[in-house]
């Protein structure tokens, strides 16, 4: 069933209520514009005030005619600014500023912040600024002015966006290559050479970025059949080395007949020898040990013997193959009893010291030309009729280790007379004339063995020593007396 009242109506009645502060289903009596006897009265009075002006809504929008910037228009009330417009729709927009009624926001077209910028803005299907050259032979690179175009974002055929072609009119080159080497005779085989030249995806033939590997520069560009540049030295004696200065030659590779690529060769005279070597050492005994030595000697690559590169030992007598290390002494033992005697020196040796040479020292041998004896001993004394008794002696005796006779360590009694073992002492005798056992002066110190010889006796004091029946004085007696 169809609605009473359309949305319009309905609308309208809604505004009006609201704007006459009267609910729309009210009474007519209640509404404030109906005529009654009480309000005719209150208008006589004296203090009744007159009634407002009701706002004007003409479009009913809600929002008075004085504060509606469109009254006639439910749909915009306010005025809104904008910086942006977009009049094509096509999403890019254009500076423009100003204000415009809107509703609740700008409307469509109008933007307060900046989209894409838009070339055109009255044409939906351009939008972006392009620039190109025009391409000719459709290289993909063009040539000429700039031109500007206003579009989707595409150049139209025939214009590409770098320009620089160097060949405007052949689409196989485009663009300056850098090239380095040149290899003109096509022997594979360059020279060094940096220059561009106009080009396609790659340099043409004969311009190389690179030198070919494994190849020497070539020495002649305008000869396929040489490219190798050598220095060639005569060989006059065929030995593959070669002697003088060297001269230099562009060859094929290999050096021309009578030439080689090596020169050097320390005797070109002798196909046998060919390089000089160094040699810091020669054996001449050709022993095995080498003495040092500097020099260079002509081979045929390594050195023969007696020359060597490095030292074997040091030969301490390079003249005699039995001897080849020096070796120093420090004692000698030439009666070879197994003590020696000290000694420094050098021997030139075949690796162990001869005798009667040692390295180092056993004892002290006091005689090595004996070898029953070799220890010093010091004596005191001297027993020589070997009775026991010793004469005081000092000295010292290369020994077996013991002191022989007639030497003694030290000494034992002081023998008289060291000539006669029967004699060892020294003592006083009295001679005793009438043979009563008591002497008499002058008394004798006399050389004696185990008692005085006959006709001496140790009393000394007899006071007559010829007569047997005195044999004593007071003063004997009182010095007898005296020593009892």
């Amino acid at each position: 069933m169809k609605p009473l009242f359309s949305p319009v109506v309905v609308a309208t009645l809604l505004a009006c209520a609201a704007a006459c502060d009267t609910p729309a289903d009210a009474p007519l009596d209640a509404r404030p514009d109906a005529a009654t006897p009480d309000a005719a009265a209150d208008a006589g009075r004296p203090d009744a005030a007159p009634d407002a002006p009701p706002a004007i809504d003409a479009d009913h929008d809600g929002h008075p005619a004085e504060a509606d910037c469109d009254d006639t228009n439910p749909d915009v009330w306010q005025s809104l600014p904008y910086s942006f417009r977009d009049v094509d729709g096509d999403q890019h927009t254009v500076p423009a500023a100003g204000t415009i009624c809107s509703g609740a926001s700008l409307p469509v077209g109008y933007l307060a912040k900046a989209g894409q910028p838009d070339c055109d803005d009255a044409d939906p299907a351009a939008f972006t600024t392009i620039a190109g050259f025009i391409d000719i032979d459709g290289d993909g690179l063009g040539d000429g002015s700039l031109v500007t175009f206003c579009n989707a974002g595409s150049l139209p055929d025939g214009y590409a966006p770098v320009d620089n072609d160097c060949a405007p009119l052949d689409p196989g080159r485009w663009t300056d290559r850098a090239y380095s080497f040149r290899d003109v005779d096509g022997d594979g085989a360059a020279v060094a050479e940096t220059g561009t030249v106009c080009s396609g995806a790659a340099l043409p033939l004969s311009y190389l970025a690179a030198a070919p590997p494994n190849r020497p520069l070539d020495c002649n560009d305008a000869n396929p059949d040489v490219a190798v540049a050598l220095t060639i030295f005569p060989d006059g004696d065929h030995d593959g080395f070669g002697t003088g200065p060297g001269e230099l030659a562009c060859t094929d590779g290999v050096p021309p007949a009578g030439f080689v690529a090596v020169g050097a060769d320390c005797d070109d005279a002798d196909g046998t020898v060919w390089v000089s070597l160094l040699y810091t050492a020669i054996d001449d005994d050709r022993d095995g040990f080498t003495t040092p030595s500097m020099g260079t000697q002509c081979t045929a690559g390594a050195l023969a013997p007696p020359y060597y590169a490095t030292a074997v030992g040091n030969d301490c007598n390079d003249r005699d193959a039995a001897n080849w290390v020096q070796l120093a002494f420090r004692a000698i033992d030439n009666d070879h009893d197994g003590v020696t005697v000290p000694a420094s020196g050098q021997l030139c040796t075949p690796g162990t010291l001869p005798a009667p040479f040692l390295a180092s020292e056993h004892g002290n041998d006091c005689d090595d030309t004996d070898p029953s004896i070799s220890v010093l001993l010091t004596y005191g004394a001297i027993d020589r009729d070997d009775d026991g008794v010793t004469v005081p002696a000092t000295g010292q005796l290369c020994t077996d280790g013991s002191l022989p006779p007639p030497y003694l360590a030290s000494g034992s009694g002081n023998d008289c007379n060291d000539d006669d073992p029967d004699l060892t002492r020294f003592a006083v005798g009295y001679p005793d004339r009438d043979h009563d056992g008591v002497g008499a002066p002058p008394r004798q110190i006399v050389c004696i063995g185990a008692a005085l010889p006959g006709g001496l006796v140790a009393g000394g004091y007899d006071e007559d020593d010829g007569d047997p029946a005195v044999i004593e004085t007071e003063d004997f007696d009182d010095l007898l007396d005296l020593i009892l």
